[in-house]
């Protein structure tokens, strides 16, 4: 109504037939994707911009549209994805102005087809599809759930009426029957619910298997029905498995908003699911850590800024966390991560492996599992493995941290307890001295021998600094930096960096040791446990943004 206000039907007439008129007629979303499904990858590519969204807050606020919509077309994004929505996702029809206008000049000067431009937003009326057509999109979103049956054939009408075939998009098996009914000829499947925020990713698959199996209709390469998938997706295996079960596209969002390099996301995204090696760490895949945390508002900082682990202290500490402050930090990051339970570890199983070639798989499957859905590690510090099971089931983390002098015998012993449960091992080193010699060759041999006896039963190995021959992190000491370098270039084993890390200087480890992962407790902190939202930030986009340059 606000909008009608403003500008007359009869105003957004004429501004829709001169934009037409200077860039060009919409083009087809299902030519744009059956376009797509001849070349390499075999299907689309809806790359989307969003800078918020209801279940995560804000991504990415500060992007500009069309500079990341040009990164996505560059690498070979067929459809841009564009929220024009304010409130929720802080989006406007100028961002999907800009992203047509920049993108078509830029296919225009290259020699290739442009991407189509997708509106998506809660559209409800004929008058926003004429908007649509206006601000230069080629088609627009349909959501099944907030449409009635009439409503939905009137909009995908109105929709072919100015040259456009509408995304449709459904969440359950009776919407699929409506969208059918209505005639719709590009449907997407939204796996999440949209009361909860969980996802399901096997809802595509189940839709697709309907499609097939009840309603007999044939989809993908050409055929004139076209089923995308269109949220939770963020890896090779992801798009490996909507490949499997026919689909002719997917849309992907935030995993390349909160992407250090969006374009080097999408090529190891849409290229094969095998090769995802822990070493050597490619741009933006280092994992980072946020430890020490009790406040649910610094949980939410930190994973909001891109962090894959966040760290709660049972160990004895002026960052202690209780159960119950646990619990809460554990729930906000299932909420966050779109789950209700925790993620299980895969089994042990060397295959044959020797033991570093088997940690790094490992590593690279804890990568794999907290890439898009953060996780929450429980520390412990030689503690009762009675009470480590007890408070770890009971707060409900999906990974424990064994921070002091646990040997072999009790890691053996804590995977027989709690199976399921991701492991990472502290290893100390003393800490840096600037004009001293550094580490001897005995001393390295002997590390080398301790992380790998460690190594055969862990998911990932951490280096922190003792201070004074304690056991305690948090001490904002570092250790030597090449001692980490020395033990993933030349023994092949992971590392996560921890000791003496701030929003300051990670990004200077990271570029020059290329660690598996950093940690960081006390070095975002404004006081023990209360964490510098800033600092926070920084630290966690630091680390994710600093060999971008480096490389």
């Amino acid at each position: 109504a606000e909008a009608k206000a403003k500008v007359s039907i009869e105003e957004l007439r004429k501004a829709a037939a001169a934009f037409s008129a200077e860039f060009g007629a919409p083009q087809s979303l299902a030519d744009c994707i059956g376009a797509a499904e001849a070349l390499p990858w075999g299907l689309a590519l809806a790359a989307e911009f969003k800078r918020a969204s209801p279940s995560k807050g804000d991504i990415n606020a500060d992007l500009v549209a069309d500079e990341q919509a040009l990164e996505y077309s560059k690498v070979g994004a067929s459809v841009l994805s564009v929220l024009t929505e304010p409130k929720w996702f802080k989006g406007s029809l100028d961002d999907l102005r800009s992203v047509r206008r920049r993108t078509q000049s830029w296919a225009q000067e290259v020699g290739k087809r442009r991407p189509a431009c997708l509106r998506k937003d809660f559209l409800v009326d004929e008058y926003q599809v004429l908007e649509a057509v206006a601000y230069g999109a080629d088609t627009a979103l349909l959501m099944v759930s907030i449409l009635s049956r009439s409503k939905l054939r009137a909009l995908i009408a109105c929709c072919r009426e100015h040259g456009m075939e509408p995304l449709v998009e459904v969440v359950t098996m009776k919407e699929l029957e409506v969208a059918l009914d209505a005639g719709a000829r590009v449907i997407g499947v939204n796996n999440r619910n949209l009361h909860t925020f969980e996802l399901d990713k096997g809802r595509t698959a189940e839709v697709a298997a309907e499609l097939r199996n009840r309603f007999k209709v044939a989809f993908g390469p050409n055929e004139a029905t076209k089923l995308l998938a269109l949220s939770g997706l963020s890896t090779a295996e992801d798009v490996t498995h909507c490949r499997e079960i026919g689909c002719s596209g997917i849309l992907v969002g935030e995993a390349l908003m909160r992407a250090a390099d969006p374009g080097a996301a999408i090529l190891a995204m849409m290229g094969p699911s095998d090769g995802d090696e822990a070493l050597p760490v490619s741009p933006g895949d280092v994992l980072v850590k946020v430890c020490g945390v009790v406040r649910e508002e610094d949980a939410s900082c930190a994973i909001g800024a891109g962090a894959n682990l966040i760290g709660v202290i049972f160990a004895k500490s002026k960052r202690q966390a209780s159960v119950e402050q646990a619990k809460t930090v554990a729930d906000a990051v299932r909420r966050f991560g779109e789950r209700s339970a925790s993620i299980s570890s895969p089994p042990m199983d060397r295959n044959g492996e020797d033991a570093v070639k088997a940690l790094a798989a490992r590593c690279s499957a804890l990568r794999k599992a907290c890439r898009r859905t953060p996780m929450v590690v429980g520390v412990f510090m030689d503690q009762p493995l009675d009470e480590l099971a007890e408070k770890a089931t009971a707060s409900g983390v999906d990974a424990v941290q064994l921070h002091g002098g646990e040997d072999v015998s009790f890691l053996k012993e804590l995977r027989q307890r709690l199976p399921g449960t991701w492991v990472i091992k502290v290893v100390h080193l003393p800490p840096r001295e600037e004009a001293g010699p550094g580490p001897s060759e005995v001393e390295l041999a002997e590390l080398k021998r301790r992380l790998t006896s460690y190594g055969e039963l862990c998911d990932a190995l951490l280096l922190d600094t003792a201070v004074k021959g304690a056991h305690s992190g948090g001490t904002g000491a570092a250790f030597d930096w090449k001692v980490a370098q020395r033990a993933q270039e030349d023994w092949g084993v992971p590392i996560i960096v921890a000791g003496g890390l701030t929003d300051a200087n990670v990004a200077e480890l990271v570029s020059a040791v290329r660690p598996f992962g950093v940690d960081v407790a006390s070095g975002v902190e404004d006081s023990p446990g209360v964490k510098n939202a800033g600092k926070t930030s920084g630290y966690v986009r630091g680390a994710k943004r600093a060999r971008i340059s480096a490389e």
